[in-house]
C-alpha cells in the first residue's frame, strides 16, 4: 500500500511538473531570457510548486521555523543533507534561493530546463570556478544554497563537511545562514524510493556575518567549526 501511494504521488508530481514549472521555464527562457524581473517570477513559480509538492507527500507534516530570516540580504546557506526533499523544503521557504547541484541533476532532462534557466550551478564545474557566478547571483539578490556534506546521508547522520561553501563565503565576503533539517531522511530515505509518514522539521539558524570570526578566521577553520557545530546539534537532537 505504501509503494502504491508513493508511485501515485510521484506520477502526480511528474504530470504537474510537465504542466506547470517546466513549460513555464521553457517559455521564459525563450521569450525573456535576460529579463531579471521575469526570472524572479520563475523563481516564485518554482517555490510555489515545491510548496504544492510538499503538501502531496502522504503522512508527512512540515514544521518550518524561519527564525525571522527573510533572505532579503544574500548569503551562503548551508544545511545538512538527508533526502531529495531537502532542496524542496528550503526553496519552498523563499524564491530567493539558488542551489549548487550535482552533475546528474544538472544533466537530467526532466529538471534541466528549470534549473538552468534559474542559474543553479553544477558542482562538477568546481566551486573554485564558481566565484564569479555566485557574485553575480548575490549582486542580484539571491542566496546560494550549498550542502557541505556533498551527498545525502543514508543513515541521517552528519557526514564530513567539504570546504566549498566556506571557501566561497570567504571569497565573496558573504554571511552564512545555517539550516537544520530533521526528518526528511525518514520520510524519504536515500536507499528506498518510498514515502513514510513523519514530521519534517526545517529550522533556520542565526545568520553569521561575514566579518564574524566566532567560527574561525578562515574557511578551513570554519569548515571544521561548522562541522563540529552540526555534530553538537545532532547530539542534542538525539538526547531530546
Amino acid at each position: 500500500m505504501k509503494k502504491i501511494k508513493t508511485y501515485t504521488v510521484l506520477i502526480v508530481i511528474a504530470v504537474t511538473a510537465l504542466l506547470w514549472p517546466i513549460p513555464c521555464a521553457c517559455f521564459y527562457s525563450v521569450v525573456w531570457r535576460k529579463n531579471e524581473r521575469r526570472r524572479m517570477q520563475m523563481h516564485e513559480i518554482l517555490s510555489g510548486y515545491f510548496r504544492f509538492v510538499m503538501r502531496l507527500i502522504p503522512g508527512a507534516r512540515f514544521d518550518i521555523d524561519n527564525n525571522g530570516e527573510t533572505f532579503d540580504k544574500p548569503a551562503i546557506i548551508i544545511s545538512n543533507h538527508q533526502s531529495h526533499l531537502d532542496l524542496l523544503s528550503i526553496i519552498a521557504m523563499s524564491p530567493r534561493v539558488v542551489a549548487i547541484t550535482n552533475k546528474w541533476v544538472w544533466n537530467f532532462p526532466f529538471y534541466a530546463p528549470v534549473i538552468r534557466y534559474l542559474e543553479f550551478y553544477p558542482i562538477a564545474d568546481g566551486l573554485d570556478n564558481g566565484e564569479e557566478h555566485v557574485r553575480s547571483l548575490m549582486a542580484r539578490g539571491y542566496s546560494v544554497l550549498i550542502f557541505p556534506e556533498g551527498t545525502r546521508s543514508a543513515d541521517n547522520k552528519i557526514l564530513k563537511f567539504r570546504r566549498g561553501a566556506f571557501y566561497l563565503a570567504e571569497k565573496v565576503n558573504a554571511d552564512i545562514v545555517p539550516i537544520y533539517l530533521d526528518g526528511p531522511g525518514r520520510v524519504l530515505n536515500k536507499r528506498r524510493l518510498e514515502f513514510n509518514p513523519g514530521t519534517i522539521s526545517v529550522r533556520v539558524g542565526k545568520r553569521v556575518a561575514a566579518d564574524d570570526t566566532s567560527m574561525g578566521e578562515n574557511y578551513r577553520e570554519k569548515t571544521r567549526s561548522w562541522h563540529k557545530h552540526y555534530l553538537q546539534w545532532e547530539t542534542t537532537l538525539c538526547n531530546q
